[in-house]
């Protein structure tokens, strides 16, 4: 009733406190509105959907939905514990530099249009000459969690003890083959829908020697844990 009752802009500076990837999340424990979402509990499946690695062509192919939240693993564990522990936990990564430029393009090009925080956003990556420099004079590991589509996909991934317990890892660069995969382990026959390429030339000619090592740097966890490389 309090959070109801106090002014908008009062409860968006108070979110802005948290993380971003967590704010939805918080705002919907205080009204009352966290749950699993039906999907997942049609199909006793839980899918950990980290931005910008494909996750929108995932869930519209195995639960027929638009889209689910960017929820970490965490808050569905204490969300409801019983749950996380029955459900056939699942997620998808991506090599950090593809996913950090990705991430740029979207919002260079404008994010949602339906997100006021994506405009500002977008108007902030526009500010600088090139992605290199918004790579070098922005990314550090306290400045890349400041929006969701740029947090370490690690973070996402975690239970509440710190660890990465999912059934299955996919990766984006072999979304096809581990969607069918999933799917198997489903019991369930799925078709992944046609992916709309953002750009038609690979990753690595938008890295200067400086900015490759940036993003190594600040995704060094990600890299870590996923075996990545940057070729």
């Amino acid at each position: 009733m309090l959070w109801r009752l106090m002014p908008a802009q009062e409860r968006k500076m108070l979110l802005s406190y948290a993380p971003q990837y967590q704010q939805r999340h918080i705002e919907r424990i205080i009204k009352g509105k966290a749950i699993y979402q039906p999907c997942f509990d049609d199909h006793k499946a839980l899918f950990i959907h980290v931005p910008k690695s494909a996750g929108r062509s995932v869930v519209r192919g195995m639960f027929d939905v638009k889209s689910v939240e960017h929820a970490p693993a965490d808050w569905y564990q204490q969300l409801d514990p019983d749950k996380y522990r029955r459900y056939f936990k699942f997620t998808f990564v991506r090599n950090p530099w593809d996913r950090a430029l990705s991430a740029y393009t979207y919002l260079h090009k404008g994010g949602s249009a339906a997100s006021e925080e994506d405009s500002h956003w977008s108007e902030f990556v526009r500010s600088f000459e090139s992605f290199d420099a918004f790579v070098l004079d922005w990314m550090t590991p306290e400045n890349i969690r400041r929006n969701a589509l740029f947090t370490p996909q690690i973070v996402f991934l975690r239970n509440m003890f710190g660890q990465i317990d999912m059934d299955y890892v996919g990766r984006f660069e072999n979304l096809q083959e581990d969607f069918i995969s999933i799917a198997q382990a489903l019991g369930v026959e799925r078709t992944l829908p046609h992916l709309n390429q953002s750009r038609s030339e690979p990753y690595q000619t938008a890295y200067s020697m400086d900015s490759r090592q940036r993003v190594a740097q600040v995704y060094a966890e990600d890299i870590d844990a996923f075996g990545y490389r940057y070729d």
